[in-house]
């Protein structure tokens, strides 16, 4: 359940700066009727769920026809809900099959791309995760499950200067699984990381007072 605006933004994000790799750290979909919190009731099936992930995913991978992916909670859920029934895992479909990704998208744990590892950061949380993460990996770390605290820290190992980066996401907050998160203070930090000659830079979508992106980065 994504900003209405994600598309366009990342459209422009891509045609500024022109990445010669893409990796996305995480949760291509919410699944939140396979959640094991309580379920809005006047909310979608996991079925429609899925209908209208797909509608959204297809013209991600238009903009975006190869990546690198992050495996991460929102994404499990299905496989979860299947290993808790005593589903064996042959009888499942993959990542790409469930979400019908072009033949260039590919998931794993992690990804390690010019020295800087890239997950999806869910044993991490608060202002500091990433560069927790950092610290556990002893090398440049970028994450994305922590919503609401975007950016970068920096510190010094004996042999160099390692980061942590937390792109924040791209999620639209007035939908209704996000319910759950209506009294928190800290609002979700929208907008994309980009990664030149080794230094991260972060991009905030910037929104207008009705909430929808200003087409300005």
């Amino acid at each position: 359940m994504a900003h209405p605006d994600v598309l366009r933004f990342l459209s422009a994000a891509k045609e500024r700066f022109k990445p010669t790799k893409i990796v996305l750290l995480g949760d291509e979909i919410d699944a939140h009727a396979l959640s094991d919190y309580v379920h809005d009731p006047d909310g979608k099936s996991a079925g429609d769920e899925h209908i209208a992930a797909l509608k959204g995913l297809h013209k991600l991978y238009k903009i975006f026809p190869s990546a690198l992916v992050c495996e991460s909670n929102h994404t499990e859920r299905p496989f979860k809900r299947a290993y808790k029934a005593g589903i064996p895992s042959r009888f499942l479909k993959s990542y790409a099959e469930i979400l019908e990704a072009p033949k260039h998208w590919h998931w794993a744990d992690h990804w390690i791309a010019d020295g800087i590892r890239f997950e999806h950061g869910e044993s991490y949380g608060g202002r500091n995760g990433a560069i927790l993460s950092a610290e556990k990996n002893m090398r440049s770390t970028v994450i994305g499950h922590i919503h609401s605290f975007a950016g970068i820290q920096y510190f010094r190992s004996p042999e160099r200067q390692i980061f942590g980066f937390n792109v924040g996401c791209l999620i639209d907050e007035k939908q209704y699984s996000f319910s759950y998160a209506k009294t928190m203070k800290a609002r979700p930090s929208l907008g994309v990381g980009v990664i030149r000659n080794g230094v991260p830079h972060w991009y905030p979508m910037e929104l207008t007072a009705r909430g929808r992106w200003t087409g300005n980065f």
